[in-house]
């Protein structure tokens, strides 16, 4: 998250930045004592958030305000001051927070809460209503403003398939040789580039039928893809987890939407054998933030909805044994015998059919400390 600080007093200015760099990762691209010098680099630079002293000699922060928000609607503002007695106008303007000084580190800190748990449920961590966007999470698809998500028809699968290897490499030069060898191993090299050229040719008559403007740039050695304004729901996906406040009561529901976001596997439904390794990357992001939101519904006595979290992870992961012992550990704290000894059968049926193996000895002496002794320590080995 960028952004812009304006105070006419430069030692305020300095600890406001310092302590901002201390307490988040937000990323200050300018501090400003002239509010005329910061109006032009605020509509310049289009930052996320604004800091703003009110009483200032060249311009009062109230009508600096007003300037910005006629112009950039989604900016967040947020006034500093010694003075409570413009409070009521700064929330006229919809400004997001209103801070009195000298700053309290701990008021200072919520408001840096706020701001990133608004900037999640808004959307407008990466963009503000975008245009178009691609899903990359489960099936490919297309979305336009204002429109359902929707599959594209492509001409042939390998159409598709080389589409979404320049969409993971986007922004970058991909040369020839790389494409054929990913998408067309063993194919000799005369017939591997004429159908190269056939799968180009499919993807941009696509995007031409379908009016988008993702572009497919000819190089010398080979193609990039340019997203030229769309948006990628993984990227948005990233960015929100990176600005995620603190879990607790309040944030929650900021933390539960980001969650949501994960729709499927990247890919998931095509073997592309070349995106496992990004697939995984995202899956480890995905069930480590799943755990800590199910630490914090154990942590708070709301079993049922850690168990509904464990559960959804099973259904994408069926492989993943700790997962069938978190449900056992959480089960076994609920009192429901039989749902402990069914997943417990689950994991060994789909250790001994897919692999040809048991359970960990760990969760063998569990489960059998349990089925002596009834209710037992997760901790118990």
């Amino acid at each position: 998250m960028r952004a812009i600080l304006i105070d006419d007093e430069p030692l305020a200015l300095t600890h406001l930045a310092e302590e901002l760099q201390r307490l988040s990762e937000i990323e200050i691209i300018g501090t400003f004592r002239s509010p005329k010098q910061a109006l032009k680099h605020i509509l310049q630079e289009q930052p996320e958030v604004v800091f703003l002293d009110i009483e200032m000699p060249e311009m009062s922060g109230i009508d600096l305000a007003e300037h910005i928000l006629q112009q950039l609607p989604h900016i967040h503002i947020v006034f500093v001051t010694v003075f409570d007695e413009y409070a009521v106008k700064a929330f006229e303007l919809n400004s997001l927070d209103y801070l009195l000084k000298p700053l309290q580190t701990e008021r200072l800190a919520k408001t840096i809460s706020r701001l990133a748990a608004t900037e999640i449920a808004t959307g407008t961590a990466l963009a503000t209503d975008p245009v178009f966007k691609i899903h990359c999470f489960g099936p490919l698809k297309f979305e336009r403003a204002g429109q359902p998500p929707a599959a594209v028809r492509w001409k042939t699968f390998r159409a598709q398939e080389l589409f979404c290897f320049l969409l993971q490499n986007r922004g970058k030069p991909v040369r020839k040789e790389v494409l054929l060898e990913r998408l067309w191993p063993g194919v000799d090299w005369k017939r591997g580039v004429t159908q190269l050229y056939t799968a180009i040719y499919q993807i941009r008559k696509q995007l031409q039928t379908d009016y988008i403007n993702i572009q497919i740039s000819n190089l010398e050695e080979g193609y990039m893809l340019e997203l030229n304004g769309a948006v990628v729901d993984i990227e948005i996906w990233e960015k929100q987890m990176a600005m995620a406040p603190a879990l607790n009561e309040s944030t929650l529901p900021a933390h539960l939407q980001i969650a949501s976001l994960y729709k499927g596997d990247y890919f998931g439904d095509y073997a592309y054998e070349w995106a496992e390794m990004e697939q995984t990357r995202l899956r480890v992001l995905w069930v480590r933030h799943i755990r800590q939101l199910a630490g914090y519904y154990m942590d708070t006595q709301q079993h049922e909805e850690a168990v509904s979290l464990y559960l959804k992870v099973q259904r994408v992961l069926p492989n993943e044994e700790s997962i069938y012992f978190e449900l056992m550990h959480l089960y076994n704290v609920m009192g429901e015998r039989r749902s402990v000894e069914y997943q417990y059968g689950l994991l060994a049926g789909m250790l001994r059919r897919d692999m040809d193996m048991v359970p960990h000895p760990k969760v063998q002496r569990w489960f059998e400390a349990w089925k002596r002794e009834g209710p037992v320590d997760a901790d118990t080995e």
